[in-house]
């Protein structure tokens, strides 16, 4: 699906698709029974906590496994618009995400509930708990694939998941099958009663669909001798298959549901939000329209993020862009010198940046809103801003007001990276008085994100305001601006005070 939303083959991916198709050709859905993590859970929990809770007259009619082939041309059709969308549908995008947000903060939870009971291990050295987004989306969309063992085993397997029905189609070359001696046979269908995905059918036993078969064994482990798998091309062995369950009618729904689904994507009015300009990406994003057709939403670069800044998009971002990550700069900045991102990113659609060339990756640019500043509202002493900029783009300069000289922080965009450290560290209760836009952001696909010219600009700057802080003792540049004044009525002369030059009459200022 990347590859045909993007245009794009990525190569590390190709090679792994390759394999696993190879040897789905020859086994069947070896991978669905083998090596599917969410498989393996829902295994689990059939055995162990549904097991008896199931019940023959709940199970879903046979021809509902055709679902999974809707499924399948649905995303499909999506996908050659330009845009992946099997982020609630694909196994391992589900599982990743749900062992992102959902079961990675349990230990730290955990952790914080029994340490104050347990005070032979003092009350210190907490692990610190990372919060999401989403974290009971997720959750509930973790038991509802659980729960559907309640009706049936490998529920989400027979009946939903399009890699499954991908699978299926594949299986249908299958030469690795199984295969019933009749010699030892009973007919006793105990093979039809304990195949978790009905692949073999009650009316034909020695019949087995190449498409529902995940090659478990179970059928073989009941009886020595009456079940075997066997290569069908081998002599003197002949496996009775059945083609997958599928008709035109489930291609036509697929291409129907899926022609219904793109305006839904493409003009859903939640998408409105990003003009407010906050929707920023990680550093090394690629640009938008190329990040939708690559971006799984496995959430593998929200886990890593050490700062807990990257979270999982809402649905207030819009339906198409959900749990795919943005930075949530009041949560946590980004790290100048991190980009563990795009170094985990499967599908480049964050690209692995060296330190060098992600110090000029700019994601976007601080604004600060002088009505909720403290320096520049209520003349107070605070320049936190200014102390914890990695990038040297916080500019304290001299405010003359009735009250005498303050400083007060102004944003260079020129050196604003829009890493959202200021944001964080913003004493202000609730929204913070700088924030971060996504307004000047510079993603590319390839290539440097400045000329080099550009480089040694943001360098020598980056250098200058260095030196300006050392010299000062962090104090910063403190130059005097005649005209800069706070726009409130002196108290010695009764006229008004003019606007700083280059702030808008917003009360924002860059």
């Amino acid at each position: 699906m990347t590859f045909i939303a993007s245009r794009k083959i990525i190569v590390g991916f190709a090679v792994v698709i390759l394999v696993v198709t190879a040897i789905t050709a020859i086994y069947g859905r070896l991978f669905c029974g083998f090596f599917c993590p969410l498989g393996s859970v829902i295994d689990f929990i059939d055995s162990y906590i549904f097991k008896n809770a199931r019940n023959a007259q709940r199970r879903p009619p046979l021809y509902l496994q055709k679902l999974k082939y809707t499924l399948l041309f649905t995303v499909t059709l999506v996908a050659v618009t330009g845009t992946v969308f099997p982020l609630f549908l694909d196994p391992i995008s589900i599982i990743t995400r749900i062992a992102t947000v959902f079961v990675y903060p349990l230990p730290a939870i955990g952790d914080n509930l029994v340490r104050p009971l347990l005070g032979s291990l003092g009350a210190g050295n907490r692990l610190p708990i990372p919060y999401f987004y989403g974290t009971v989306g997720i959750g509930l969309l973790f038991l509802v694939i659980l729960f559907g063992s309640y009706w049936d085993r490998r529920f989400w397997c027979q009946y939903v998941c399009p890699s499954g029905a991908f699978f299926g189609l594949l299986s249908r070359f299958a030469v690795f099958r199984r295969n019933i001696s009749t010699a030892s046979c009973g007919s006793c269908k105990a093979c039809v009663k304990i195949c978790p995905t009905r692949a073999i059918s009650e009316k034909n036993f020695k019949a087995t669909s190449t498409a529902e078969c995940i090659m478990c064994g179970k059928c073989i482990g009941i009886k020595q001798g009456c079940s075997t798998f066997v290569f069908n091309a081998l002599p003197g062995h002949e496996a009775i298959t059945v083609a997958p369950d599928m008709g035109r009618r489930q291609i036509i729904a697929g291409v129907a549901a899926g022609t219904l689904l793109l305006p839904v994507l493409e003009a859903n009015a939640l998408t409105k939000r990003d003009n407010t300009g906050r929707l920023i990406r990680p550093p090394g994003a690629v640009p938008e329209a190329l990040f939708s057709a690559r971006c799984l939403a496995c959430g593998q670069c929200i886990k890593v993020c050490p700062t807990n800044a990257l979270q999982p998009c809402a649905l207030d971002d819009g339906f198409s862009r959900l749990s795919t990550p943005k930075l949530a700069p009041r949560i946590g900045g980004c790290e100048e010198k991190c980009h563990a991102c795009g170094n985990v990113c499967p599908t480049n659609a964050i690209r692995k940046l060296p330190y060098d060339e992600k110090r000029f990756a700019k994601m976007g640019t601080a604004v600060i809103d002088k009505p909720r500043c403290l320096a520049w509202e209520q003349n107070k002493e605070c320049l936190v801003c200014d102390e914890v900029c990695p990038y040297h783009a916080i500019d304290p300069r001299f405010l003359q007001t009735s009250r005498g000289m303050f400083k007060v922080p102004v944003v260079d965009a020129d050196l604003c990276m829009g890493c959202g450290m200021c944001e964080q560290k913003c004493p202000i209760f609730d929204t913070a008085a700088i924030v971060v836009y996504k307004f000047g952001e510079n993603r590319r696909a390839t290539g440097p994100y400045m000329s080099d010219a550009q480089k040694q600009m943001v360098t020598e700057k980056r250098k200058r305001a260095d030196k300006i802080k050392a010299d000062t003792g962090g104090e910063g540049a403190g130059q005097s601006e005649p005209g800069l004044t706070t726009g409130i009525p002196d108290a010695r002369t009764g006229s008004q005070a003019t606007q700083p030059e280059n702030i808008p009459s917003s009360g924002f200022a860059f």
